[in-house]
């Protein structure tokens, strides 16, 4: 099960509380976009391998010296995440999930809009993920193959300029690539998974909490209607609903 970001569901609960900046809508509806995009694949990849013996990893986060001298790319991150880790067919495959709402044009060094203007170098987002995890297992003493994807799962984007490149997938060729991925394991996977768990996370240094301050709340509706109507139910529920903001708010501090 991938679990909700937790800015985002912190935005979720804040928007029935307050009125967002415009930045922090921004946000949210960047976060709804990706996460959703998340679950789209996750459902995609969980019916090609439900009835394999695969490893799968969601929303993976680990740390790596930040001073390793050895890596060339990754070198000066502290903390990376993977969308999704999956142990196949005796290999190891990340992909990375795109839900982008416009069109892009590929370049080998820069991505553009479709107007011109630069975006960024996607290529290398996936290519940090795939040495820094590497070297992840290479510390654990592990030798493995790792295959990194980029995966654009919105049916409406068009990427211009794409080449046919085995680890991009669209929406066109993404089910007959994962089928050729997806195949059991042959040999025991079981000490690569548990040193892979016991590097995981479990909590994110950018779980920050989102920026509202307290006196911009205001009450709901149904709170006022429970009072006027004296009923307890009511404000037992949103008692609990107050203490759930407050908690993650508090914790994620």
């Amino acid at each position: 099960m991938r679990i909700i970001p937790l800015k985002f569901k912190q935005l979720q609960i804040l928007s029935r509380r307050t009125i967002l900046g415009e930045t922090e809508e921004k946000e949210r509806d960047k976060l709804h976009r990706g996460y959703a995009g998340e679950l789209g694949f996750d459902k995609l990849l969980e019916e090609l391998v439900q009835e394999l013996d695969v490893y799968h990893l969601k929303d993976y986060r680990f740390k790596i010296d930040p001073g390793a001298t050895t890596m060339k790319v990754a070198s000066g991150l502290s903390e990376v995440q993977i969308d999704n880790v999956l142990v196949a067919g005796d290999r190891i495959y990340t992909f990375e999930v795109k839900n982008f709402g416009f069109d892009l044009v590929y370049g080998a060094k820069s991505w553009h809009f479709t107007g011109g203007r630069e975006y960024k170098d996607l290529s290398m987002q996936v290519n940090r993920q795939r040495t820094s995890l590497d070297f992840l297992l290479r510390s654990g003493g592990f030798n493995y193959d790792i295959t990194s994807h980029l995966v654009f799962v919105n049916p409406r984007q068009t990427i211009y300029n794409m080449p046919n490149l085995e680890n991009l997938l669209v929406p066109s060729n993404t089910h007959r690539r994962l089928g050729g991925i997806c195949v059991s394991n042959r040999y025991d996977q079981s000490a690569l998974s548990s040193y892979l768990d016991s590097r995981r996370l479990k909590k994110s240094m950018y779980d920050l909490p989102a920026n509202v301050c307290f006196e911009e709340l205001r009450p709901a509706s149904f709170v006022i209607s429970a009072i006027r109507s004296r009923s307890w139910s009511g404000l037992i529920h949103i008692n609990i609903a107050v203490v759930h903001v407050l908690k993650h708010l508090v914790l994620s501090k």
